[in-house]
């Protein structure tokens, strides 16, 4: 079946409708009538008054653009959004960055397992950038190429962070065999191996292998990363 558009008498909205009905029915005004009426209305559109017209003062507009519903004025009259309960959610930046940096731990958590084998893997940064990206969307409840962009940067604060952890623990085990071994008189608990680890990179020897390290993994989940993180810049340009 063919699809007719016409015109409301009673408001002057655009409206579609059955070819082969008898009559048609606004879905901003819910007012029925013969569907000659709506047709010539269309046609005849500056040659007619419309008895509730809505959108006064815009017929010359209307027909110029051949009634499109699609145009942006009729999606910004406030009686039409009203009519159909549309509301606009304005993206929540701050709650999707929130949002990515929590999903983004996924990432850093895998970093730091696969780290206590010796191993570095692009599936780090895949896992970090497209959990980040998730948390982005559910916070923010909306997407767009900022929320990427915001993404990434989560996933790589998430994996420093999981490789400042890993630092953190070599200090804490060293510590725990330098006084089973009758080295040092004390040893330290985890947490304070966290708050003290940063110092022992001011050592070049120390420095050296684990920015070295870091380096490494950064390059890997940015190659790993690379295809998802392309895909969505394209989709958002």
């Amino acid at each position: 079946m063919a699809t007719v558009q016409g015109m409301c008498k009673n408001c002057g909205s655009l409206i579609s409708f059955d070819d082969s009905a008898e009559t048609c029915e606004c879905i901003f005004c819910h007012s029925v009538f013969p569907r000659e009426e709506a047709i010539n209305l269309l046609e005849n559109t500056l040659n007619n008054d419309i008895e509730n017209e809505i959108f006064e003062g815009r017929r010359d507009t209307f027909q110029a653009e051949n009634t499109s519903w699609n145009s942006k004025e009729y999606h910004d009259d406030p009686r039409i959004l009203e009519e159909h309960e549309v509301v606009e959610q304005k993206e929540n930046v701050v709650a999707g960055i929130v949002g990515a940096l929590i999903f983004s731990l996924a990432g850093g958590v895998l970093w730091f397992v696969l780290f206590q084998f010796g191993w570095f893997s692009a599936i780090s940064g895949v896992v970090g950038v497209v959990c980040a990206n998730i948390g982005y969307r559910l916070f923010a409840r909306g997407e767009s190429l900022k929320g990427v962009i915001i993404s990434i940067i989560a996933a790589v604060v998430s994996i420093i962070l999981a490789w400042y952890m890993c630092l953190s623990l070599d200090c804490y085990n060293a510590f725990q065999d330098w006084y089973a071994n009758g080295e040092i008189d004390y040893t330290i608990t985890f947490a304070q191996a966290v708050r003290g680890s940063y110092a022992f990179l001011a050592e070049p020897e120390i420095a050296g292998p684990y920015f070295k390290d870091l380096a490494i993994g950064l390059v890997l989940c940015a190659v790993g990363a690379f295809r998802f993180v392309a895909n969505s810049i394209k989709r958002y340009k």
